[in-house]
């Protein structure tokens, strides 16, 4: 027991005595050591990245989408008017849901109206003796009412005949006064004759030669002339008042037949607008028609009679020309500040295995101002390599692809996110 206790004694001493003086090279060395054990660690952190990540869900669609058509008020399908996966030009009619009016006369009263020029062309009201126009005609009804009133303005001429017959009234007012005129002069030479005459008249009774009857006699021959030459002269004025009155009446009437003709052209013009409009409203809630060019996709095995719902998806136009590819994407409100233009979205295609086919790269190319009701942000993910993965294969496109997007909002250095740390600490 005693060489233990004396064993452990002397170990302990040993011990002591290295612990106490160690060897210079193991303290040069082991602090380098973790010096340099140390820096390591700082390269690979530096070096390592650890990007931070915002996923969600992503749609990829060409650059022009797929136009769907649906139904505006519930119904039968009347007509299918193409066949699936047929090739179409834009505005071409797909279907008609049935209703009151005969489509056939409203198509055949769309082209008419679509191609003819009104100020032009007479409009051929004749075609639609028995045409079924239900809704729209009201206001067919106008519009040939107006264009009838205007075409017996032009044939009759109403204001024109009035017209030439204050212009042959004036002309006969003016010979009146032009004869009138002329009498006047020699009414003034006779009343001048029997002034005379009355002088001298006055001078024979002054000397007693003549009678008081004669002198009578003669002053109301004198008197009467002068009131015929005053009257005279009242009918001179009428008819002067009398043409200035018609050459008033005549510039009305020119007025009014300007008036007349440009309000009978404005309500043609009104009506024929007002019959477009009408037929662009029937159009919306029983036509079915497409707005671009491309291929016909029934989204259901449609056919004539079957009944449709409001709200119900019927056609898909798929564009014509892709004209490239985009992503569109809502990301959620949480962390949505840090998403800007320009960052990297990998993305993951549902039906394409990123394991076996890769990733598609893509760049925010549009942020929307402001969020959806459901306060998700839209944005536009433009694809510079279109579908081409990172395994260098190319996807076969089909509208509406799905997947998964992980937006990379910041690609940071793991020494960064340390810093980031520690700068939180001391902010505390």
């Amino acid at each position: 027991m005693e060489e233990l206790n004396d064993g452990l004694k002397i170990y302990s001493e040993e011990v002591r005595d290295v612990l106490s003086d160690p060897p210079k090279a193991i303290l040069r060395w082991g602090n380098t050591i973790l010096f340099g054990f140390i820096m390591i660690l700082l390269l690979i952190s530096w070096f390592i990245k650890y990007p931070d990540i915002i996923t969600t869900q992503i749609v990829i669609t060409t650059n022009i989408p797929p136009e769907k058509l649906v139904a505006k008020v519930p119904g039968k399908i009347e007509a299918i008017l193409v066949k699936d996966k047929a090739t179409i030009l834009k505005n071409t009619p797909l279907a008609v849901i049935e209703n009151s009016a005969n489509y056939k006369d409203v198509f055949l009263l769309k082209s008419i109206v679509d191609t003819i020029d009104i100020d032009k062309s007479k409009f051929p009201f004749e075609k639609f003796n028995s045409a079924q126009l239900v809704e729209i005609e009201s206001v067919f009804a106008l519009f040939q009412k107006e264009s009838i009133a205007d075409e017996l303005n032009t044939k009759l001429q109403p204001y024109q005949v009035e017209g030439s017959a204050q212009n042959y009234e004036a002309i006969q007012l003016k010979e009146r006064l032009s004869l009138l005129e002329s009498q006047k002069s020699i009414n003034q030479n006779e009343l001048v004759l029997l002034k005379s005459d009355l002088d001298r008249y006055e001078k024979l009774y002054a000397k007693g030669i003549i009678a008081s009857q004669e002198m009578e006699k003669q002053r109301l021959a004198y008197l009467q002339s002068q009131k015929n030459y005053k009257s005279f002269l009242s009918t001179i004025s009428q008819l002067k008042s009398s043409l200035n009155e018609l050459n008033r009446n005549s510039k009305t009437t020119q007025i009014n037949e300007s008036t007349a003709t440009i309000n009978l052209e404005r309500n043609v013009v009104q009506a024929f607008f007002s019959v477009k409009k009408a037929i662009k409203d029937w159009e919306l809630n029983y036509v079915l028609r497409s707005s671009i060019n491309g291929k016909v996709s029934f989204l259901q095995l449609w056919a004539e009679n079957q009944t449709v719902n409001t709200g119900d998806n019927v056609f898909a136009i798929i564009p014509k020309n892709e004209n490239g590819y985009i992503g569109k994407l809502r990301a959620p409100a949480q962390n949505s500040g840090k998403i800007k233009m320009g960052q990297t979205v990998n993305i993951r295609l549902a039906n394409y295995p990123d394991r076996e086919f890769g990733m598609i790269k893509g760049s925010i190319k549009a942020i929307s101002l402001t969020p959806d009701k459901e306060g998700n942000l839209l944005i536009n993910v433009s694809l510079p390599q279109g579908l081409e993965t990172s395994y260098k294969k190319q996807i076969n496109f089909q509208q509406e692809m799905s997947g998964t997007a992980d937006i990379i909002t910041e690609d940071l250095r793991l020494i960064e996110r340390l810093l980031y740390q520690f700068r939180a600490i001391f902010k505390r």
